[in-house]
């Protein structure tokens, strides 16, 4: 949202209207944005509706019957039930498809859905910054290193990381240690496996 000369807006009417209408969203608690556009759209898709009074429609499965056909009829039942620009603009249908596991009856729907809930996914990789420092101290320098390491396998986490430091830079696997430094102070050393 925005207002021209405030940089915050703070909804307290809206919501407490809302949670007028629906319960979910009375008191001060936060709740999950998309579940807050579901209902303001199911509102407005009641205010629209097209007819005086909803009918009831039976819900049919496809038996013998095309994809096509099926879905045609079940978005048609669909749309007399529910006919608002709402519909017209958000509404999709998904098939469902059932097999029961004692008789393999296939049981076919097409449902209406107004959102689609996703997962977010997983980060499959994880930044982490490292410091090589030589085993020569006369030297004196150590160098900077920023890897890659794959975040899904908990398991070889210390191989992994050793391997990609081999593969990327030539030192041997097995011929550094790994600790885990925080707020200046060595916290573990992690010993080969």
């Amino acid at each position: 949202m925005w207002k021209g000369h405030s940089k915050v807006v703070r909804p307290d009417l809206f919501k407490r209207i809302l949670g007028q209408y629906n319960a979910t969203f009375e008191g001060y608690g936060q709740h999950d944005s998309q579940e807050c556009i579901n209902t303001i759209l199911d509102f407005m898709s009641e205010d629209l509706f097209k007819k005086d009074k909803k009918p009831y429609i039976e819900q049919t499965e496809s038996e013998g019957k095309t994809d096509e056909e099926a879905s045609l009829e079940a978005w048609n039942k669909h749309v007399y039930r529910n006919e608002s620009i709402i519909l017209d603009l958000f509404h999709g249908q998904f098939k469902s498809t059932l097999v029961c596991s004692q008789c393999n009856r296939v049981s076919i729907t097409f449902d209406p859905y107004l959102m689609v809930s996703l997962p977010i996914p997983i980060t499959k990789y994880e930044k982490f910054e490292s410091y090589f420092i030589q085993y020569d101290q006369n030297t004196g320098t150590y160098n900077n290193y920023k890897l890659v390491v794959d975040q899904l396998k908990d398991t070889d986490r210390l191989d992994s990381f050793r391997r990609r430091v081999q593969e990327l830079y030539g030192f041997d696997a097995s011929s550094f240690l790994i600790t885990w430094v925080y707020d200046m102070k060595l916290v573990t050393i992690f010993h080969n496996q």
